[in-house]
C-alpha cells in the first residue's frame, strides 16, 4: 500500500512545475508571475502572484490546502480554497517581505 502512495506521488508533477508549465492560458502573465484563483463558496477572485510567494509560509499553506481539496489535475490558474480576502490580506503582509 505504501508503494502505491510512493508511485502515484511520483506520477504528480512538482509544485513549481504545475505552476511554471501549466498556465499557457494566460500568456499575457508576467515572467516570474503566476496565476490562482481564491475560491470559496460564491465569491472567487482571479490573483497573479509573484513566484517569491513560493517562499511564504501562509501561501504554502494554502497550496498544500489546495492539493488535498483539488489535486494538481487542475487546467488553466490554479484555485485556492480561501475567500479572496483571506488571500489578499497573505499578499498585502508579503508586500514588505518579498518586495513586491
Amino acid at each position: 500500500m505504501a508503494e502505491a502512495a510512493k508511485n502515484r506521488r511520483k506520477e504528480r508533477p512538482s509544485m513549481l512545475k504545475r505552476l511554471m508549465g501549466g498556465f499557457s492560458a494566460f500568456k499575457r502573465t508576467k515572467s516570474g508571475h503566476f496565476v490562482v484563483v481564491a475560491s470559496e463558496g460564491d465569491e472567487q477572485e482571479k490573483f497573479v502572484i509573484c513566484l517569491e510567494f513560493l517562499n511564504d509560509p501562509r501561501f504554502l499553506k494554502l497550496l498544500k490546502q489546495a492539493e488535498e481539496e483539488f489535486g494538481f489535475e487542475q487546467e488553466g490558474a490554479l484555485a485556492l480554497p480561501c475567500r479572496p480576502e483571506e488571500l489578499q490580506r497573505i499578499l498585502q503582509s508579503g508586500k514588505a517581505v518579498h518586495g513586491t
